[in-house]
């Protein structure tokens, strides 16, 4: 949702948007373990073709991939369909034996997805780190606060028309990660 209230949020309001950075992060840690895997897959496929110095990013070992061919990467393949649909992106139907050259293409597009959305909601993370370490340093609380601590004194403090600031700094910041196509399952709920 991430609206800007130009009346004072409740308390209700407060609650939202912590639960929305809880699901910020929480998808945030996900996408950053898969990608790592997806990762570790991209290696090993560059080791099996013999193009160990490529750029371990889908866009490039596709490529490579669409170019010579994807035989022999069978078990590569099939760990990153099953990391890309997990995460809630396209993979093609049936076994990677029978995948077509178009279907690699596209695998290589989902898993592609998958790093361009991590890489803005990895950048919106970071905004929202540094966001709330202003708000711990600003109100005097420990850098060790936690992020329920931090949601618990704002909700103290709600009357302040500050305290109306920082909640609508944090929705902007909220805003920047609506727009990749994960965050509409939140949305969807209230």
């Amino acid at each position: 949702m991430g609206e800007h209230w130009p009346n004072k949020p409740s308390s209700e309001t407060l609650h939202h948007v912590e639960k929305q950075v809880e699901a910020l992060l929480s998808q945030q840690s996900s996408l950053e373990i898969h990608k790592r895997a997806i990762e570790k897959q991209l290696a090993s496929i560059a080791d099996q073709i013999h193009q160990p110095d490529v750029s371990l990013t889908p866009h490039s070992v596709f490529l490579l991939l669409e170019i010579r061919g994807s035989g022999g990467v069978s078990e590569q393949l099939e760990q990153i369909a099953r990391i890309v649909y997990e995460e809630g992106y396209w993979k093609p139907g049936g076994r990677v034996q029978n995948y077509r050259l178009r279907d690699v293409y596209l695998l290589g597009r989902s898993a592609q997805r998958l790093f361009d959305t991590f890489a803005v909601i990895d950048r919106c993370v970071q905004q929202v780190y540094a966001y709330l370490w202003y708000i711990k340093q600003r109100w005097q609380m420990g850098t060790e606060a936690s992020l329920h601590v931090v949601f618990t004194y704002l909700a103290a403090t709600i009357e302040s028309s500050e305290v109306q600031d920082e909640i609508n700094s944090l929705a902007s910041l909220i805003d920047e990660a609506i727009r990749p196509g994960w965050y509409r399952w939140l949305l969807e709920m209230h």
